[in-house]
């Protein structure tokens, strides 16, 4: 019966057989995983969709994270750029346009629903609506969709999906869709943690010529 017994557990194992997670039990997973990094790198595959153009562009890049507020994307196919972002502040960077955006976060509405966006990372249960009585979506290679909704009104996006993988509570997906149907995708690949990464990652030194635009203008009111 024993022998039995074990034969079964290893025949589940291999039908790749998983126990059913919950939206809350995945969405503490990610929090708590992320809470104990000090920074992190990763691959990323960018699909932007423009139906209103009926356009699809494709990305990818590098992406560097450090803890608190620290981020860094690399564009290195597709068109090159470059976003910093350092607690308040971020810079997008156009090598070809030699033009340079600084961008004061705090006079945006919702910048840190865009941080979390962008990351899967921040205090989701705070930014976001969460459908727990829905079971998230399993994909057949073991990851977990879960579905977040905006909390305000004025928010210029409908809704933001993350792909969670249980084993390790790593976003390697994050999925968010505007108001006007455009959708962005963002597949996370090659994810190390704590790498002890360097500062100057993230800070940003204005190219020589560059062309300097400031967002809001100075001047505008939030």
């Amino acid at each position: 019966m024993a022998i039995f017994g074990v034969a079964v557990i290893c025949w589940l194992a291999c039908l790749g057989y998983a126990r059913a997670w919950s939206v809350a039990e995945l969405l503490d997973g990610v929090q708590k995983s992320y809470k104990k990094i000090r920074d992190l790198q990763a691959d990323f595959r960018q699909e932007a969709t423009l139906p209103m153009l009926n356009r699809v562009t494709e990305a990818g890049g590098r992406l560097y994270l450090k803890m608190p507020g620290k981020m860094r994307w690399e564009y290195l196919q597709g068109q090159e750029k470059l976003v910093v972002i350092n607690e308040n502040t971020m810079w997008f960077y156009e090598p070809n346009e030699q033009q340079v955006t600084i961008t004061d976060l705090t006079k945006l509405p919702n910048s840190q629903e865009l941080l979390t966006f962008l990351t899967g990372m921040g205090d989701l249960r705070r930014e976001f609506l969460v459908e727990e009585a829905q079971a998230p979506v399993e994909t057949k290679e073991g990851y977990f969709m879960v579905k977040l909704l905006p909390r305000s009104k004025t928010s210029q996006w409908t809704t933001l999906r993350l792909l969670i993988d249980p084993r390790n509570f790593h976003v390697v997906q994050t999925a968010f869709e505007g108001i006007q149907g455009e959708r962005t995708v963002i597949h996370y690949s090659n994810i190390s943690t704590d790498l002890g990464l360097p500062e100057e990652l993230f800070q940003f030194k204005i190219p020589e010529g560059a062309e300097v635009i400031h967002y809001p203008a100075e001047g505008t009111k939030p």
